[in-house]
């Protein structure tokens, strides 16, 4: 814009009134030639290509054009001779010594024509002055300019790449990659770290940072030639040209397995494609597609081994509870044995009940285990959860009221329907009420109240009993935790299992010193069509 402005419009109007001031003023005996300097100087200046052979043109035609006009007007093209070789210099030095050249130059020539005086010697001392102070302020715009170009063009180099690794960020990969792909065949490669999580968590973002930084460097080193970007937080892509030949290809995938040997703790895995013809979208998709089955199989496979993981140490927490549970009523029946045998059985009869009592305790534990330990429902019905609460309240009903007791139980306004195995629902609901029984010391009462929200149905069972401490509270369904002195403590861990089972959910919602309230939810049964 600068050239267009001073060189394509500024000079020949310049030049156009330098001529006509010339000769109207009648300073030049040679107009013509005058003139076809002036139009030799215009295409000197706005020459395509410029050389050293066109400056000194340039300064040729300008000297014998301002020489030819006899103008001192010629000052204002001589300053853009200035600006023209200030704006290619890079050396300050070497700009002054030019300035000082040319203004030397213009003197010159403006005293062949004008007398010699002190005044003559001022101006050209006041003209010189000007011309440094001009050279001065060019070259802090230059200076300025130039910093300015720096910066963004260091901004742009930082906008392209990864703020962490120094790699291609995504946006800028893509576009490559299409440039790439316009060329010749690709071989595209993706690398994920799964374990980052985890090294973030054990060690801390800075391990894990640097870790993606040492990955980095590695493949920066041994894919310098192809294009490297941090494709996503974890993940890492490189693009390179295979053209017809596959070599490329080998050796980038034996690289890449050297670079996941390198790093065993970092659970690195990779996929990758070729083009074939394909766009860029279509190869990166294929790749994704990869990558994701194999994170999906090790998901799969992860999640498997924990399962089994949980089963193992549930199975050996039983075992350990049964083989405790056990061993008390087995040695207070050793122990009465071992005392009818040292009195030669003659007091057996003494001791029977209490054996029998201890062999029954076993036997109620063993069976309410085997329970706890079945795998599935097997008789799910659709029943109505009014019919549950009913029979379990027939079963129980007499024994609230032996203890003396209240029973109340709320029903909604309309009947409910749910997909259960009707036995294992009252089981539950008897379990709660015998727990009720338990809990409370005193005369007390025990509700019973059912609503419905959404799609679920909830049942509470309330008390007025003691409670229960927080600590409790956080175990009371773990397999033979108990807080009465008799029970096996797996009867809750049964019903919250049997709830599970049918897709419900178990809890206390409250429990303090005024008594303690259970809250089941179950899924209503969709109504027939």
């Amino acid at each position: 814009m600068v050239n267009t402005v001073l060189y394509k419009m500024l000079l020949p109007f310049m030049i156009v009134i330098i001529s006509f001031s010339s000769i109207y003023l009648d300073r030049t005996d040679h107009a013509f030639i005058m003139v076809a300097t002036g139009i030799v100087m215009f295409f000197a200046f706005n020459a395509k290509q410029s050389s050293h052979k066109s400056i000194y043109l340039q300064m040729a035609a300008l000297l014998l054009f301002h020489w030819l006009s006899q103008l001192n007007w010629c000052l204002m093209i001589y300053v853009m001779l200035l600006i023209r070789q200030l704006i290619r210099s890079d050396n300050l030095i070497r700009a002054i010594i030019s300035t000082f050249f040319i203004m030397i130059l213009y003197s010159v020539i403006r005293f062949s024509y004008s007398p010699i005086n002190d005044y003559a010697i001022l101006v050209t001392f006041s003209d010189s002055a000007s011309a440094l102070i001009f050279v001065a302020l060019i070259w802090k715009i230059k200076s300025n300019e130039q910093e300015k170009e720096k910066l963004e063009k260091k901004n742009n180099e930082l906008l392209k790449k990864d703020v962490l690794t120094g790699l291609l960020n995504y946006h800028e990969f893509r576009k490559e990659l299409i440039r790439m792909n316009a060329r010749s065949e690709i071989c595209f490669i993706i690398l994920n770290c799964q374990d980052l999580r985890s090294v973030n968590f054990q060690h801390g973002y800075e391990q894990a940072n640097m870790g993606l930084k040492e990955i980095a460097r590695e493949l920066d080193t041994r894919f310098s030639s192809s294009l490297v970007c941090r494709y996503g937080g974890s993940e890492f892509a490189i693009a390179m040209e295979i053209g017809n030949e596959r070599t490329p290809e080998v050796r980038a995938i034996q690289a890449v397995d050297d670079i996941i040997l390198h790093y065993p703790n970092l659970d690195l895995i990779y996929a990758y494609a070729c083009s074939n013809g394909r766009a860029p979208s279509e190869t990166i998709e294929d790749v994704e597609n990869q990558l994701f089955m194999q994170k999906k199989e090790i998901w799969v496979n992860r999640d498997e081994h924990i399962f089994r993981a949980d089963k193992l140490k549930v199975i050996g927490e039983l075992a350990a509870g049964m083989a405790h549970e056990i061993r008390n009523p087995l040695t207070t029946i050793k122990g009465f044995l071992q005392l009818a045998y040292q009195n030669e059985y003659k007091d057996i009869v003494r001791y029977h009940p209490m054996i029998m009592d201890e062999i029954t305790r076993v036997s109620e534990l063993t069976s309410e285990f085997l329970q706890f330990s079945k795998p599935n429902l097997s008789q799910v019905k659709t029943e109505a959860i009014e019919a549950c609460i009913a029979r379990a309240v027939s079963i129980m009903g007499t024994e609230i009221e032996r203890k003396g007791h209240e029973l109340h139980v709320e029903y909604a306004g309309h009947s409910f329907s749910v997909n259960v195995e009707r036995d294992k629902i009252v089981q539950v609901l008897v379990n709660l009420f015998k727990n009720s029984i338990d809990a409370m010391e005193d005369l007390g009462r025990i509700g019973v109240k059912v609503y419905g929200i959404d799609k679920l149905v909830y049942i509470e069972v309330s008390d007025t009993g003691t409670g229960m401490s927080d600590a409790a509270k956080d175990k009371i369904f773990e397999p033979f935790f108990t807080t009465k002195g008799h029970g096996t403590g797996l009867g809750l861990s049964i019903s919250h299992k049997i709830i599970h089972d049918h897709g419900g959910r178990m809890e206390v919602v409250k429990t303090g010193p005024t008594g303690t309230v259970f809250s089941i939810s179950l899924p209503i049964a969709p109504e027939p069509e």
